[in-house]
């Protein structure tokens, strides 16, 4: 039995392909009648990602004089909070700064829905500013 599919979402047609084995399926795409074609408004959701919870650690006793403690943090890796845990570093380290404060932009640039705000991230043997951004 032969059949023509017409106007079949990518998806559908894949898995059509894919459940039909050998058999040949032919996808078309027809545009359907002016008429029956109704523009649904298109809806964006911004989110906003909270911050993450406010570190609670405790600091082990220094291995030896000449060390300076690096508190743990959290960072954003691969669409979460990973929390970075505390360690000692050789040499003097100056405390984590303040957070910055940060307002994302009104609108979000196209496909980019969701704000990740700044945070500081200790690279080398310093913080760093990671500006917020949209994701």
């Amino acid at each position: 039995m032969n059949r023509a599919w017409i106007s079949l979402p990518a998806a559908v047609a894949v898995a059509t392909l894919a459940a039909c084995g050998g058999r040949t399926v032919v996808v078309r795409d027809t545009p359907a009648p002016a008429a029956v074609v109704q523009q649904q408004p298109i809806v964006e959701r911004v989110t906003v990602v909270q911050p993450p919870p406010a570190p609670q650690e405790t600091q082990p006793p220094a291995p030896a004089s000449g060390y300076s403690w690096v508190p743990g943090h959290y960072e954003w890796v691969d669409n979460r909070w990973v929390w970075q845990q505390g360690q000692w570093r050789s040499g003097t380290i100056r405390p984590m700064p303040n957070p910055m404060a940060e307002t994302p932009p009104s609108a979000p640039p196209q496909g980019r829905t969701q704000w990740i705000p700044g945070y500081w991230s200790f690279q080398g043997n310093d913080w760093v500013w990671i500006n917020g951004r949209w994701q």
